[in-house]
């Protein structure tokens, strides 16, 4: 396995992981087998003939588009498992690529170690809330030819969290035993490099509510010399056409739907926040001019 870190946004960074070489087994565990199972039974639909499965696996893969890019990073990374954890203590260290002007190499353990453990309350959480709601949502099986949606979908939300859990699990696993080993990636860097503009608030949202475009060449500057770049507001740093030459550079055609999905859902967040900010700009300008006619 190696690791990718792809920094979205000045804040936000997406961690893929590639299993390399992967053996099949010749038992293949429960979650394996039902992960199968549920692909392959999902793709019979997006292709089928009934109206019914074509809709519904249409809604369900918006609803797959939604759930946030931090839980799909967590679950590319596999389970630790004690046969793998006893080879990767064995073997050498992981490879964690990633961009040398966007991230400091002394700073990758902490950021993996970040995204390992800042989402665990929030998956235990809703894992327990998925599991709870299975036996409720179970007598809904019982209506003839209909598939109980309710409680395949908490199963699967279920299964979703239980996977990032594991996820992250692994992730402090590497970092506790000293298992990473930061690698430059030029081919990645030229992706950043050559984008000089990013998305900030600026004053012109007391016009509009369009996101405005500012220079990043300060952001860079700041992280080549060792400095940090998340004290200030949140800048996206690609976008979602920039997911294609990442993942041609990189030579990992999975990376494309990752960061495509990553980079619309900040960006969604960030214009969102760019409109509020621009209300309560509004506001403060329209109450402040009130107060000006009463005096």
């Amino acid at each position: 396995m190696r690791l990718f870190l792809i920094p979205i946004s000045t804040r936000r960074t997406l961690i893929y992981g590639q299993r390399l070489n992967k053996i099949t087994h010749a038992n293949p565990s429960l979650a394996d087998k039902a992960s199968a199972r549920a692909a392959n039974l999902w793709f019979k639909w997006e292709t089928g003939e009934k109206k019914w499965q074509r809709q519904l696996t249409e809604q369900g893969n918006k609803l797959f588009n939604r759930i946030p890019f931090e839980e799909w990073g967590l679950k590319s990374v596999p389970p630790l498992s004690a046969r793998r954890q006893q080879q990767e203590i064995e073997d050498k260290k992981i490879d964690v690529i990633y961009p040398p002007s966007m991230l400091d190499e002394k700073n990758i353990p902490s950021i993996i170690k970040r995204l390992g453990t800042e989402r665990n309350i929030l998956h235990r959480t809703r894992l327990t809330w998925s599991l709870i709601g299975l036996p409720i949502s179970a007598p809904f099986g019982l209506v003839p030819l209909v598939p109980n949606i309710p409680f395949f979908y908490l199963l699967y939300r279920a299964f979703s969290h239980w996977k990032a859990l594991e996820g992250a699990k692994h992730l402090k696993f590497l970092v506790d035993k000293d298992l990473i080993n930061a690698v430059k990636s030029d081919a990645l860097d030229a992706v950043y490099t050559r984008r000089s503009m990013n998305t900030n608030v600026g004053e012109e949202l007391t016009k509009d509510t369009k996101v405005v475009w500012k220079d990043i060449k300060e952001v860079i500057g700041k992280a080549q010399a060792g400095g940090t770049y998340t004290d200030g507001p949140d800048l996206l740093l690609i976008q979602e056409r920039d997911a294609q030459d990442v993942a041609n550079g990189l030579e990992v055609p999975s990376l494309v739907v990752e960061i495509e999905r990553a980079c619309k859902q900040v960006t969604d967040q960030l214009e969102k926040e760019a409109q509020k900010t621009a209300q309560d700009i509004r506001t403060e300008e329209a109450q402040a001019a009130a107060q000006e006619i009463k005096q």
